[in-house]
């Protein structure tokens, strides 16, 4: 199986963090290829953002550190994976193309597997509707992680980075409540949900992870481990 990707959409390692907030907003995408003197520099993702939208927003990205790029000489689904576990990447540079997780996981074909999504699920970190946003930036680079569960008695919804960054991006502001970035409706399913029928809510939904029954949560780095683990051992 081949994975084709979508076209890099890169940015001038001259600009700032806050032009690069900016464009990821206007063009509603997760990452951008920072080329500098017409070589790739790094990846600017939402994690670098989080990093620097709080103290260093003016610097420049040649400045910050980047994600690594890593880059295949294939665009083979099995090639494309490993090197995305190996290296602890949520994408991969082939050709003009970047290939992401959510390219791999929303086209991968879960219908002959059985398991169920307790089985690849990991214990979350939630947090209430009037916590403060950048204190949940703080607590999403101090555990690497993009989403948080907003939990007040009830699942009120979800905060992910991606909220967070294109909040910013219209508001420059960070000193409010999460309720008021958060996407509402939190998205959950069952521990006996099958991983194909959760990975076809998340389509639908267009959300990069899952909250699951209870206070458990299945992000689309999961379901790439997931799918490794399966093409390792057929």
């Amino acid at each position: 199986m081949l994975i084709n990707g979508s076209d890099i959409i890169s940015l001038n390692c001259d600009a700032t963090v806050e032009d690069a907030v900016f464009f990821m907003y206007r063009n509603n995408i997760r990452r951008i290829v920072v080329i500098c003197e017409s070589k790739i520099k790094g990846i600017f993702t939402v994690d670098e953002a989080l990093k620097s939208i709080i103290y260093k927003s003016e610097v420049k990205l040649k400045d910050i550190e980047l994600k690594k790029p890593v880059i295949s000489q294939s665009n083979n689904l099995y090639e494309v994976v490993k090197l995305m576990v190996e290296n602890l990447s949520d994408s991969v540079i082939y050709k003009d193309k970047i290939i992401t997780e959510k390219d791999i996981v929303f086209n991968y074909d879960f219908s002959n597997y059985d398991d169920t999504v307790s089985s690849i699920a990991n214990s979350c970190i939630s947090i209430e509707g009037y916590t403060n946003l950048i204190t949940a930036i703080e607590i999403m680079i101090k555990n690497s992680i993009r989403h948080l569960p907003v939990i007040e008695g009830s699942l009120l919804g979800m905060l992910s980075a991606r909220d967070i960054i294109y909040y910013y991006s219209q508001h420059l502001n960070l000193d409010v409540p999460v309720r008021d970035v958060m996407t509402p409706y939190l998205v959950y399913v069952k521990q006996d949900t099958k991983i194909g029928e959760a990975v076809k809510i998340m389509k639908e939904r267009k959300i990069g992870s899952i909250y699951v029954l209870d206070n458990k949560l299945v992000s689309l780095r999961d379901f790439i481990k997931y799918i490794f683990s399966k093409m390792k051992s057929s």
